[in-house]
């Protein structure tokens, strides 16, 4: 039989949580994403801002809109595993924009129809910019086509 000691055990203190990040961090964003956030939600001369439209964009916001589309478009392009590939991607300011994806003499037919007219009509202007960013991240010929809708 084992004696139990009368007085009570001492428990192994707790550790004491250390900070993981480096000291004056707290609550700082990282600076990509910033830029983007005051580049998409904040109003500017030319009435920008959330839910203003595209003939507002800077250069460098229809720059940072173009590489989001892209990045949305191309992960899913990589591991999709059922052709073609239906997906709906969202821009602010832009909306929704559906993609339609199909593997074409060895090369990608990507098709796109906005949901918004402003978005149909700013697509068109960078077409051919979105088209080579997605050849460059899929490393294969990328053909970007614009569905055409009449608006209602």
């Amino acid at each position: 039989m084992t004696q139990v000691p009368a007085n009570k055990p001492e428990r192994p203190r707790l550790r004491e949580p250390r900070e993981e990040r480096e000291p004056g961090m707290v609550g700082v964003v990282p600076w990509e994403q910033g830029r983007l956030f005051t580049l998409l939600f904040t109003t500017d001369r030319e009435g920008g801002g959330y839910g203003s439209s595209p003939p507002g964009m800077t250069a460098s916001t229809e720059h940072l809109m173009i590489e989001a589309l892209a990045e949305q478009l191309a992960p899913r392009i990589q591991g999709a595993s059922q052709w073609p590939l239906q997906a709906t991607l969202y821009l602010p300011r832009l909306g929704r924009i559906n993609a339609s994806v199909r593997r074409e003499q060895g090369a990608w037919n990507v098709e796109l129809e906005a949901e918004e007219e402003h978005t149909a009509r700013w697509l068109p202007g960078v077409r051919q910019r979105l088209q080579d960013g997605l050849a460059g991240v899929l490393a294969q010929p990328v053909s970007v086509h614009l569905a055409h809708v009449d608006p209602a």
